[in-house]
């Protein structure tokens, strides 16, 4: 297993893990965090979730006509490449899925709840930075105003997207995240809909005792795999057109 991060020019292989059988990923918060990093500019952040919101709607992401928004939507995906090469990363969904196989969880459901779930743990941790908590919340609002910029397949979408939008400027960040039962249950709507992943009640519970028993190794491996992730995307930062 690698150290760090693949960067684009020595990543050989796409990444492992529900991206690849197309599960809804939901860790948003996640990228405003690492948008963060880079620009704090509201359409930039929210450029930077977009994806992962249109996922949650079962929806193509729309297509941007601003600038920002396009560049935070170009960051996500760098992003989930190099993340998901992460060694830290890979460590830990690796050891979640032999935790959940030992608990009863099936080998397609269990691979799927290891990376979702760490994920999921990841985000908790991450929701405790002021600087990320302030530009997630900047987004959602600016989200209101860019709203002409996204160009969705339907209305209903674009409907669903500011119904989504309401609902998480309503919920705020709960630093409840990582709880046991918080994580099941995002866990749980993640696979919903998906015959071969989605969990039945006994694996809800499963999935609950995993993440209460995960959460201490999920807080002591964020700071490598935040530098791994920063020196990742250094090495992936494309060259600048003069």
């Amino acid at each position: 297993m690698e150290a760090g991060c693949a960067s684009r020019a020595t990543r050989r292989d796409p990444p492992t893990g529900p991206a690849r059988n197309d599960t809804r990923l939901v860790n948003f918060f996640g990228h405003a965090a690492v948008a963060a990093w880079h620009d704090t500019a509201p359409e930039f952040v929210l450029g930077a979730m977009l994806p992962d919101f249109a996922s949650m709607l079962r929806a193509r992401p729309p297509e941007v006509t601003r600038d920002g928004l396009a560049a935070g939507v170009a960051l996500h995906h760098r992003t989930d490449l190099v993340f998901h090469d992460c060694g830290a990363f890979r460590a830990l969904t690796a050891q979640a899925f032999d935790a959940l196989s030992n608990l009863g969880l099936g080998r397609g459901s269990a691979r799927a709840v290891a990376h979702i779930g760490v994920e999921i743990l990841l985000d908790g941790v991450l929701a405790h930075e002021q600087a990320a908590r302030r530009a997630y919340l900047a987004a959602l609002e600016a989200a209101v105003d860019a709203s002409d910029a996204l160009v969705w397949r339907s209305a209903s979408e674009g409907r669903a997207f500011a119904e989504l939008l309401a609902a998480l400027r309503s919920r705020g960040i709960s630093r409840q995240h990582t709880q046991p039962a918080v994580v099941a249950y995002r866990v749980e709507r993640a696979l919903a809909g998906r015959p071969r992943l989605a969990l039945v009640t006994e694996d809800v519970a499963r999935v609950e005792r995993w993440a209460d028993t995960s959460r201490g190794a999920v807080l002591e491996q964020t700071p490598f795999i935040v530098e791994q992730l920063r020196l990742g995307l250094e090495a992936d930062e494309p060259p600048v057109r003069g």
